[in-house]
């Protein structure tokens, strides 16, 4: 015998969209986060003219429900309002097309921050992060840019050096026509004698030669923008960049995790107890002078200094020891060749620098007493712990491996959308397991009682 099994049957009291959702829904969590914020900064970017627009408040939920459910195409988030119970309820039936999500998300966020810091500040009041002893990593995401499409400093390097043989050849025509005009008129010049030449032939030979001085000076003309345009391009690169895309400028090309070369972004992440606590998005292919500016994001996120930086050796280098010194933070960053002149050291055969940088073999010196530490070997671990599992988490469990939109501000906006959703996804965990005990704080309280939860 089966179960009673019928498509068409109605309901006398049909369900609220509320009820279809589980008590202890993510979705819940981000509903009251998103109602408890100040929006007044999106607020204010509407007219009170012409057709009334969807409310922020709701368009907002449902791209961070989007993110964090993996879901970030403007198209895919229309259509999941049509036929997902979640996103329906969060949007309360309303169906703003994709155009309106797309503008949303790239025309409006530009704050997004104060977003981000309101729900850091909920993960501090929990006690999920204390600013303690932080980690800070890299990865590249690809941005959403042909591979294919990519324009190198090198060919812009052989194509200025063309142009500039290409003008001095114009320049020699030029005087070489300047020459021959001189053999034919002698010093018999219209503008000396007030008369033209009569000569037929004489005035043909004339008449090409303008006209080539005139082509040439066209040409020059635009080799000349060609060559304006080339050094915009060189400026837009940087000199710490060797290339950018056609399709977005601000990528560079690097190397992916997954072992291809393709244009992308380097994003940097300071995480504790893996709450991410700042984010930034870079242009650099490396991290080496990347801590000072996403420590500094983490000061203007948090209000404080971290206690103690770990690191791996792509920061290891003098200016960055130099700030974290300055700064009176203790790094356990292993320098560019820790691991070899580790190897060396045990067999007895290191060597020294025939012209050593008195200043930097100090902090080698520094960072060799406390990586082989006790506490140093600790708190190495605890980075592969805290920092990598995050941005497995982002890459793997979020999907969040290629950007969709275009440009440095909007794709940084679309790095603190998936943090955010990294964090609402730890906070909705810490919750429940506090929820199992009263552990006093006001805030698990509240965000218990919206999981639906009760204290112990």
């Amino acid at each position: 015998m089966f179960k009673e099994y019928q498509q068409s049957q109605a309901q006398l009291l049909p369900p609220t969209l509320s009820e279809l959702v589980a008590k202890d829904h993510i979705a819940r969590l981000i509903n009251h986060v998103v109602d408890s914020m100040d929006l007044s900064f999106l607020e204010s970017q509407y007219s009170d003219q012409g057709q009334h627009a969807y409310p922020p408040d709701m368009l907002l939920k449902i791209l961070v429900y989007g993110y964090a459910s993996g879901v970030r195409s403007s198209r895919r988030l229309a259509d999941k309002l049509h036929e997902d119970v979640v996103f329906m309820w969060l949007a309360g039936r309303l169906n703003p097309d994709f155009r309106t999500i797309a503008d949303f998300r790239k025309d409006k966020l530009t704050d997004f921050k104060k977003v981000f810091t309101h729900v850091l500040d909920q993960c501090l009041a929990l006690g999920m992060a204390h600013v303690g002893t932080i980690s800070v990593d890299g990865t590249s995401i690809r941005a959403s840019a042909n591979k294919n499409r990519v324009i190198y400093r090198k060919q812009l390097q052989k194509r200025s050096a063309l142009i500039e043989e290409k003008v001095t050849a114009i320049i020699d025509e030029a005087e070489a026509i300047d020459k021959e005009e001189e053999r034919l008129l002698g010093n018999n010049t219209p503008h000396r004698t007030g008369q033209d030449f009569t000569d037929p032939s004489v005035a043909k030979t004339l008449k090409k030669l303008q006209e080539q001085k005139t082509r040439l000076a066209r040409k020059k003309e635009i080799l000349t923008a060609t060559k304006i345009e080339i050094s915009k391009k060189e400026e837009k690169m940087r000199t710490d960049r060797n290339s950018f895309a056609t399709a977005d400028k601000d990528a560079t090309v690097m190397f992916m995790k997954e072992g291809y070369v393709a244009p992308g972004y380097n994003a940097q992440l300071a995480t504790e107890h893996q709450v991410i606590l700042g984010y930034g998005l870079y242009s650099n292919r490396n991290d080496s002078a990347l801590m000072q500016p996403i420590l500094e994001e983490v000061l203007a996120r948090t209000g404080r200094m971290p206690n103690l930086v770990v690191a791996d050796a792509g920061y290891g280098n003098k200016a960055t020891y130099r700030y974290l010194t300055k700064q009176r933070i203790p790094a356990f960053i292993p320098y560019t060749n820790y691991l070899r002149d580790r190897v060396l050291r045990n067999h007895g055969i290191s060597t020294i620098p025939l012209s050593p940088d008195i200043e930097l073999e100090e902090y080698k010196a520094t960072q060799r007493l406390r990586l082989e530490s006790p506490v140093g070997k600790a708190l190495m671990d605890r980075r592969r712990e805290d920092v990598e599992p995050t941005f497995g988490n982002i890459k793997r469990n979020l999907g969040f491996r290629r950007f969709l939109l275009r440009g440095m501000q909007k794709c940084e906006l679309e790095l603190g959308l998936i943090s955010l959703a990294h964090n609402l996804k730890k906070i909705r965990k810490r919750v429940i397991d506090l929820c199992r005990w009263d552990d006093g704080r006001m805030k698990t309280r509240e965000l218990g009682q919206v999981l639906g939860y009760q204290m112990a």
